[in-house]
């Protein structure tokens, strides 16, 4: 290829036609530069986007224009949850266009995936929160390269941020002392959730779980129940035109997941109890009331916000004078209380629905450190002290030759 000297309003450039096969149209295109040298690359550039089948008008869109595009596909043909896709709309109108949607793909590469992750924080963006907005941009962009719009993925080409570990510090996971817990069903008895309550701290089930079980589910006499749904809310500012509802139930997202628990005698009790006032709810309610067969509703039989169920948590705390916690610290509480009982760890995953027994051990793994004492005094108990074991026989005493050195 060659490089041709033109002048365009006074300036000097360099213009390099490109060959006939990567014009389609029949037309003669060609590419520009200041320099003999950058007109040269951006030619080769044209051809090797041609070789690679890649869409040669798509490198002139913008980053926002690209994410408008992907965002209609996403909703509708993404797989995700409509919250998942909440979401991701939220931190790319939120975080990613603000910060880099004015640049073009093309444009768009390592150095400034990384300016905009520094970006997110210093402007206070949380880590985790910043961590999300990096995946939302990486997963996004991958679609460009599943598209033909960019050869190569500039926010996966190397690791730039930390993957957020799934190992939680010990300050992050808080949960209820045997004696606190006990003071905890004392202070929510009588209360409109007490089931909910107890149902959470003595099977550890997620509170999506807990909100989306319904009486089928449930059989009292056996002391079992089964986990087949849960409940989700939109956690996002829902557009206009979403069509999107603020609940919606799911199946568990693992097969560990979906699981029979046996429950124990005081849940039952709180469980039937429940039943009864739940009855008396639904003839106050008459012709208002919705039936959907959840255990736990509203006061016409709607599923029950979180936020609500949060604030009335948090205030038997405080009147009962206990830590503040979130509502999923309950489901660590449980946790605590199997692991203290000297559960094995597989029955405690299995419990909790966790895929496997690698995350129990990385989240609870520091409250098992007291068996490793235990593991020490009955090594102890088997061998005694050196002294009653008396000193070792000559025969089991081997001499290893010295290695010679080399010369």
């Amino acid at each position: 290829m060659k490089a041709f000297k033109v002048k365009r309003g006074g300036e000097l450039y360099y213009r390099v036609e490109l060959p006939q096969r990567l014009c389609p149209d029949g037309k003669r295109h060609s590419v520009m530069g200041k320099t003999r040298s950058e007109a040269l690359e951006k030619a080769e550039e044209e051809m090797a986007r041609w070789e690679r089948g890649l869409d040669r008008n798509a490198k002139n869109k913008t980053l926002a224009q690209f994410l408008s595009e992907f965002l209609a596909y996403y909703k509708h043909d993404g797989g995700v949850a409509p919250s998942t896709f909440q979401d991701y709309r939220y931190h790319i109108e939120s975080h990613i266009v603000p910060l880099l949607g004015t640049v073009t793909l093309a444009e768009l590469d390592p150095r400034r995936v990384d300016a905009f992750t520094r970006a997110l924080t210093e402007k206070g963006l949380a880590p985790r929160s910043s961590q999300y907005s990096y995946s939302v941009l990486r997963r996004a962009l991958q679609f460009a390269v599943d598209w033909k719009y960019i050869p190569a993925n500039p926010a996966s080409s190397r690791v730039r941020a930390a993957k957020r570990r799934q190992v939680r510090e010990l300050s992050q996971i808080r949960f209820l002392t045997p004696a606190e817990s006990r003071a905890f069903l004392t202070a929510v008895r009588g209360d409109r959730y007490e089931a909910l309550y107890v149902l959470a701290i003595t099977t550890g089930m997620r509170q999506g779980e807990l909100l989306g079980l319904q009486w089928p589910d449930l059989d009292l006499d056996a002391g079992k129940l089964t986990i087949f749904r849960s409940l989700h809310r939109t956690k996002r500012r829902r557009d206009p035109d979403d069509d999107i509802p603020w609940f919606q139930f799911r199946h568990p997202k693992t097969v560990g997941s979906r699981r029979t628990l046996e429950i124990p005698p005081v849940t039952v009790e709180a469980l039937r109890e429940h039943s009864a006032k739940q009855k008396v709810q639904r003839l106050l309610a008459d012709t208002s009331w919705q039936e959907q067969k959840l255990v736990f509703t509203t006061r016409i039989g709607t599923p029950v916000d979180t936020t609500n169920v949060l604030h009335r948590f948090h205030q038997i705390l405080e009147d009962a004078g206990l830590p503040k916690m979130r509502f999923y610290d309950l489901r660590h509480t449980h946790a605590s209380l199997l692991i203290a009982e000297g559960v094995h760890p597989k029955k405690i995953a299995e419990r909790l629905g966790h895929a496997s027994i690698q995350l129990t051990m990385d989240l609870y793994g520091h409250l098992f450190e007291g068996s490793d004492k235990e593991s020490a005094d009955r090594m102890q108990k088997i061998f005694g002290s050196r002294d009653e074991a008396g000193p070792a026989p000559a025969e089991n005493i081997v001499a290893f030759p010295t290695p010679r050195r080399r010369a």
